[in-house]
């Protein structure tokens, strides 16, 4: 049972990933509440290869972040 619901799991957060933010971290936590650790540590490798990196490193671009100064830290 715990197979397809870690299944079923991976199947809509891949889907949401790919659109929405906010709903997909709300499905990842209701997914963490229903699965058994083991089914959790599966999930988090799926996530970390398969969700975490979806953006070609040629799409990539640095940015640079505007500086107020060297008092910026204090």
């Amino acid at each position: 049972m715990e197979a397809k619901l870690l299944n079923y799991y991976q199947d809509v957060l891949d889907k949401i990933s790919k659109a929405d933010a906010p709903t997909f971290r709300k499905e990842m936590r209701k997914a963490f509440k229903r699965l058994v650790p083991t089914e959790r540590e599966a999930l988090k490798q799926w996530f970390r290869s398969a969700c975490l990196c979806r953006i070609p490193d040629r799409d990539l671009q640095p940015s640079s972040v505007p500086s107020n100064g060297p008092d910026q830290l204090k």
